[in-house]
């Protein structure tokens, strides 16, 4: 692809008025199909039926960008990166979280010097920030000040604007800073019009607020064959040339099911290391990770020896996953009957969700609506009994794990039920 090929497919074919920034939440514990960021989705809902009344009829903008919305199919961090560069106005919503986390911060960077390169003088007149939860005192972001000062309620800035969301008292007080919210937008969008430009490449910046502590390690094992590893009656369609590149949704499919994985635990802060089942090398111990399973790996009897060996000593917070075929009813009925045999066993069937994800998907919006649930569920299994090196570590809420995620001075997990241990908060 050449430069101008790359910088047309960023810009996609139409810009918005705002781009929406927020720190993703994990999902409740036990709460499979919960939406953790319900609020935000209404908020942006809000925000975008007020730009649009507000928008001139002429115009060719699309009212806003909200990433729950990139079609499933889609290479996600390339739609990202596409909306970064066709967006008039950043919106970030200020938690605790959006400046804790990388991945908040690497949006803001990547919009920021998008509009650097524009030549635009005042970059953060850009930026329209919205007091989603109070912050610390003394934590002073860029913009803050001004979206308070102006007409804004008292109690927009000591509770946030998803308090006033979430409290009907408080109902007419944020309808009014929505919509001057979306008045400021049109404003800029329409008058001074951002040059339509190329943002850099999500993965080529930094968040430039400083979290101060390295991220931890979550794995993605792929147990899947090779192409060349497949029986003659099995379709290769889908299947690469590593295990981890496999794509069995091909129709659904931009991405590989390993890289989707990553990137549902990137928005969570995790650093994703991405295995083969041959690849693992202690990494399913010493960190909080998925297995993804193909059943026809089984097809091989030395592969099958290899996930055995994996599944029987796999720790509570690495979580099985299987893949299943809906069409494939013969042989691959039979080898999906055998892995969910293999992953039953009382050493791995540990939890309603862990329960879920062995009997298996069969789909790739199956898969992603699972994936954020399982790798919460991973997290907590691992801060209750994995061997944590740090617990003090984001607020004593997560585990920094060291480069290699084998934690120095672990200690073995505890024996005794789940029941019996102190809850963690993820």
């Amino acid at each position: 692809m050449s430069g101008n090929d790359s910088t047309q497919d960023r810009l996609g074919q139409r810009g918005t008025y705002f781009f929406l920034s927020y720190a993703h939440s994990p999902p409740l514990e036990g709460i499979l199909r919960a939406d953790p960021d319900r609020w935000v989705r209404t908020f942006f809902s809000d925000l975008e039926n007020s730009v649009q009344r507000r928008a001139s009829a002429t115009s060719q903008l699309d009212p806003g960008f909200f990433d729950q919305n990139i079609p499933l199919n889609s290479n996600w961090k390339a739609s990202l990166t596409r909306a970064l560069s066709s967006a008039e106005v950043f919106v970030p919503l200020y938690s605790p979280s959006y400046f804790a986390r990388s991945w908040p911060g690497k949006e803001w960077a990547a919009f920021q010097q998008r509009v650097r390169d524009s030549g635009l003088s005042e970059p953060l007149r850009r930026f329209a920030p919205v007091l989603w939860v109070p912050l610390p005192a003394g934590q002073d972001p860029p913009g803050l000040d001004e979206a308070l000062a102006v007409d804004a309620p008292a109690a927009y800035a000591e509770n946030g604007l998803c308090a006033l969301l979430r409290l009907t008292p408080y109902r007419e007080s944020y309808r009014l800073i929505v919509d001057r919210l979306a008045a400021q937008i049109v404003e800029l969008a329409e008058v001074t019009p951002l040059p339509r430009s190329a943002a850099p490449d999500f993965d080529d910046v930094t968040s430039p607020f400083e979290p101060g502590l390295t991220v931890s390690v979550f794995t993605v094992i792929v147990a899947a064959p090779a192409r060349a590893d497949l029986p003659a009656e099995r379709d290769p369609t889908g299947y690469g040339d590593r295990g981890v590149d496999w794509r069995p949704y091909t129709r659904d499919q931009s991405l590989s099911l390993a890289e989707y994985a990553a990137w549902v635990a990137e928005q969570l802060d995790f650093a994703v290391q991405i295995r083969g089942l041959g690849n693992v090398a202690g990494a399913a111990h010493g960190t909080p990770g998925v297995v993804i399973i193909d059943p026809w790996l089984l097809a091989s009897a030395e592969r099958t020896h290899d996930l055995e060996s994996l599944v029987d000593g796999l720790p509570s917070w690495v979580m099985p996953l299987l893949i299943l075929d809906a069409e494939d009813k013969e042989r691959g009925g039979r080898l999906a009957e055998q892995a969910q045999a293999m992953l039953g066993k009382p050493t791995t069937g540990r939890t309603e969700l862990a329960k879920r994800a062995t009997a298996g998907v069969t789909s790739l919006r199956d898969f992603v609506s699972l994936m954020p649930a399982l790798i919460a569920e991973a997290e907590r299994q691992y801060l209750r009994y994995g061997p944590v090196q740090n617990f003090t570590a984001h607020g004593g809420s997560r585990p920094v794990l060291a480069p290699d995620g084998l934690p120095a001075g672990s200690i073995p997990p505890p024996q005794s039920s789940e029941e019996d241990q102190p809850d963690a908060q993820s």
